[in-house]
């Protein structure tokens, strides 16, 4: 009886839900998407769409639902729902940003790239376009194009931590230590307390074969941030370097109790017991 009872009343559930207007299914799929009910969003913003395909509002019911899509793991969709959006509204940025963002989750690099350009003919100024297109062209290895783009990120906003940061590493990849070095060093004396830039600059100098120089600026990282997993293991690496395998399996006894990769664990301290 329980059980009849609850498909009669599902039942009514949906044969009301069909019966309502456009705004009612949106309102309350925008609802469920507020409140994390994603396949009831979904479900809702797309009745909403088919009882009206040439509303206005239709732009935000895509952006709803595709938002709703990418949330519960369905990319492909997501893309298209952010596809039909922007037919009823070319010029949006937010817009793109969102599809971009899905692009990149996908690996869908040349998508993305196209839609980060398309924002920043819309909104010239965007720091988050320009930074992930400075990050998606170094990656490629179009480091004038990529400097190009931090640069003028920088412009815009000179306190921009995190886009000088990895402006240094984009110069470290194209070979241009030097500066790679220069920009960690202007960051490290802006925030001496931040443990993020120390090991960034320790991996540079290890690369580069400056086995004490790296361990001093990852040992201090560790100082500031003795919790972090992965500046243990950068030290177990060096120590490797040096020969020093007892300090090493402490360093990674110390990272596998903070949870770092098994794997790369393993791999570790073979190296520390091989001879």
């Amino acid at each position: 009886m329980k059980r009849l009872y609850t498909t009669i009343l599902s039942l009514l559930f949906f044969t009301a839900t069909w019966a309502q207007s456009y705004d009612q299914l949106f309102e309350w799929g925008t609802q469920s998407l507020g409140n994390k009910e994603y396949a009831q969003a979904i479900r809702l913003l797309q009745q909403a769409i088919a009882l009206e395909p040439d509303n206005k509002l239709n732009e935000y019911a895509y952006s709803n639902l595709a938002y709703a899509q990418w949330n519960a793991g369905n990319r492909h969709d997501a893309i298209s729902s952010y596809t039909h959006a922007l037919r009823y509204n070319t010029q949006s940025a937010a817009i793109l940003l969102q599809r971009a963002r899905v692009y990149v989750e996908s690996e869908e690099l040349d998508s993305a790239l196209a839609d980060y350009s398309r924002t920043l003919d819309i909104e010239p100024r965007n720091t988050h376009a320009l930074f992930m297109r400075a990050y998606i062209r170094g990656s490629r290895q179009e480091y004038d194009k990529a400097y190009a783009d931090y640069n003028r990120l920088l412009s815009i906003e000179p306190g921009n931590d995190q886009a000088r940061l990895s402006l240094a590493l984009l110069y470290h990849k194209a070979g241009r230590l030097n500066e790679s070095l220069m920009l960690m060093g202007i960051l490290i004396d802006s925030s001496p307390d931040n443990a993020e830039y120390y090991y960034a600059r320790s991996n540079i100098e290890s690369s580069e074969g400056q086995t004490e120089l790296a361990l001093m600026d990852i040992e201090r990282a560790i100082e500031l941030a003795p919790d972090t997993a992965a500046y243990q293991a950068a030290l177990a690496r060096l120590l490797i370097r040096k020969g020093k395998k007892a300090e090493a399996r402490r360093a990674l006894d110390k990272a596998a109790a903070l949870g770092y990769d098994k794997e790369e664990l393993i791999l570790l301290y073979q190296k520390t017991t091989a001879k």
